[in-house]
């Protein structure tokens, strides 16, 4: 009886004992808890020692810029021309060259500005040759960008005159045929405050002559403007840098004085 008194009153201290070796032993796994706080597969070392987010070795990169972005920084306009009273820069080792002209070019002749490579950018007339005689249609014009130029006084015979980006759509009065445009180029302030829905050119004032200058259409259609874009595929032409430059190239104008 005292034997197995003896035994069944140990049973509670053998039970005790062995739930204290089995908290003992449940307790330890609970710092491979912390370990596996980390990526599956990562080691605690491993997890420990990787960079932050924040640190610059997690980065592969430093520059967020596209590849195909355009650069911001516009190339210099470095070299000067002067074509018949008019002075512009443009780019090293562009041209302005007279177009099919007959004996030697005048100021009635289209002067073509290329390129480095060659290309047809712009083109001036150093007076005005040209006339909408012709033209049918009746225009709805919006003005996507406007930047006045500098007035270099007047005594120099500049009148006050504006880079312009129009977008276009017209209506033949004869047919109703409809089209679209979308030109770049210099205009007089005073003619563009008074122009309405008839045919009109895009023309400035130096002295007693009416210079125009403009930006080639095969120009912009190598860029993504179509010979009759939508007023969206002219407003992402505004985005790019080749606007940017020959925006630049049309605000240098000035009379060639002094």
């Amino acid at each position: 009886m005292n034997r197995a008194r003896t035994r069944l009153g140990a049973l509670p201290m053998m039970c005790a004992a062995a739930l204290m070796l089995a908290a003992c032993q449940g307790a330890e796994p609970e710092p491979a808890e912390s370990q596996s706080a980390g990526p599956s597969g990562t080691s605690p070392s491993t997890s420990a020692s990787a960079p932050t987010a924040s640190s610059p070795e997690s980065s592969p990169t430093q520059s967020t810029a596209s590849p195909d972005a355009p650069s911001s920084a516009a190339p210099e306009l470095s070299q000067m021309h002067e074509v018949h009273g008019i002075r512009f820069f443009t780019p090293e080792q562009w041209t302005a060259a007279g177009d099919d002209c007959d004996g030697e070019c005048t100021e009635w002749d289209e002067w073509e500005i290329k390129d480095a490579q060659g290309k047809h950018v712009l083109t001036l007339i150093p007076t005005t040759a040209t006339s909408p005689d012709g033209d049918m249609a009746l225009y709805e014009r919006e003005l996507l960008d406007r930047k006045e130029l500098e007035n270099p006084g007047a005594d120099t015979g500049f009148r006050p005159t504006s880079l312009i980006a129009e977008f276009w759509e017209s209506t033949d009065q004869e047919d109703g045929e409809k089209d679209s445009g979308f030109d770049i180029a210099l205009m007089d302030d005073e003619e563009l405050a008074k122009r309405d829905e008839n045919p009109d050119l895009n023309f400035f004032r130096i002295g007693e002559q009416s210079p125009m200058m403009w930006v080639e259409e095969d120009y912009l259609e190598g860029h993504g403007v179509p010979d009759e874009p939508t007023k969206q595929q002219a407003q992402q032409f505004l985005d790019t840098g080749q606007y940017a430059l020959v925006r630049d190239i049309l605000l240098s104008v000035e009379p060639a004085v002094g």
